[in-house]
């Protein structure tokens, strides 16, 4: 019974083997390339985002203006100090990355800097984190 089944697949195999190749064998399968990239100017990194003066959507009175990487903050007019910004790539780490989508604040006086992750940055639009409580700051754009 197994002599039988061995001839018959060897006579299978030369049949195969002598049959005339398709004409138009099955093209394989290539991977489709992707579409090109709609041209558009390269995406700003958020710390460039940030520039301008922001108003506090909880308090109206709290506003804080990002020039550089130097933000100043003032409360009801009154000045209330100015913090050196890095842009990280999470608030673990705190290492600058400048794509990252988390930001670090640190004044003279600081010991260590405070992280924010950015929940919504947006044309008009400054959302974030603060990651040691977890609650969530809004802003809108006063000025470019």
């Amino acid at each position: 019974m197994m002599l039988r089944t061995l001839l018959a697949s060897v006579g299978l195999a030369a049949l195969a083997a002598c049959s005339p190749a398709p004409e138009n064998p099955p093209a394989e399968p290539v991977a489709a390339e992707p579409a090109p990239a709609v041209a558009m100017a390269e995406e700003a990194n958020l710390l460039a985002m940030m520039q301008g003066t922001w108003q506090s959507l909880e308090d109206p009175m709290n506003v804080f203006t990002i020039s550089g990487n130097q933000m100043s903050s003032v409360y009801n007019d009154e000045p209330l100090g100015d913090e050196t910004i890095a842009v990280v790539a999470d608030c673990t780490a705190m290492t600058p990355e400048a794509d990252g989508m988390s930001f670090t604040l640190k004044g003279d006086a600081d010991d260590a800097p405070r992280c924010f992750d950015i929940i919504d940055a947006g044309a008009d639009r400054l959302d974030y984190s603060y990651s040691a409580r977890g609650n969530t700051l809004a802003h809108k754009r006063m000025t470019p």
